[in-house]
């Protein structure tokens, strides 16, 4: 129950950052075309949602099993290969999302002492973002690998 309301709720704030950033971006393109004048924060705000919704959208794809998989050739591959591939793609995911999390604390640290220049808030809040997807990709691979762990065995 508690993780379907996660899931869902990750889904939901992706669908929030996209309109949110569209909307930004639409104004951004009316008050320099149109009023002849650029609102000087909608580029930050686009930049920031954009941000957090790759790396959240990333831990979606993750979970939904439509990550970064290379179907067309597994596809190819006789069946004992296929099975190592199953095998090996959550491995890959969980390695680059280790990597996502231990780079991305190194980048929160440099974003303490760094602000956004229109807005003035600090860049960890949107830096914050690869550190968070990477441990949501982390967790959201296990369970991938373990289905294609106990599929392997069960065969």
């Amino acid at each position: 129950m508690i993780r379907k309301l996660f899931d869902n709720g990750v889904e939901w704030i992706c669908l929030v950052l996209m309109v949110v950033l569209a909307f930004d971006l639409m104004l951004g393109v009316f008050s320099r075309y149109v009023l002849f004048r650029t609102f000087t924060w909608y580029d930050e705000i686009a930049r920031a949602c954009f941000v957090w919704m790759v790396f959240l959208g990333a831990a979606v794809g993750v979970k939904r099993g439509s990550h970064f998989g290379l179907h067309l050739l597994v596809d190819m591959l006789p069946p004992s290969l296929r099975r190592i591939a199953a095998a090996v793609t959550p491995l890959v995911v969980i390695v680059f999302s280790a990597v996502l999390v231990v780079q991305g604390m190194a980048f929160l640290e440099l974003g303490r002492y760094q602000q956004l220049p229109v807005m003035g808030i600090s860049k960890v809040w949107i830096y914050a973002a690869m550190p968070t997807g990477g441990a949501m990709m982390l967790l959201y691979s296990l369970p991938l690998l373990w289905r294609a762990l106990i599929s392997e065995l069960g065969k």
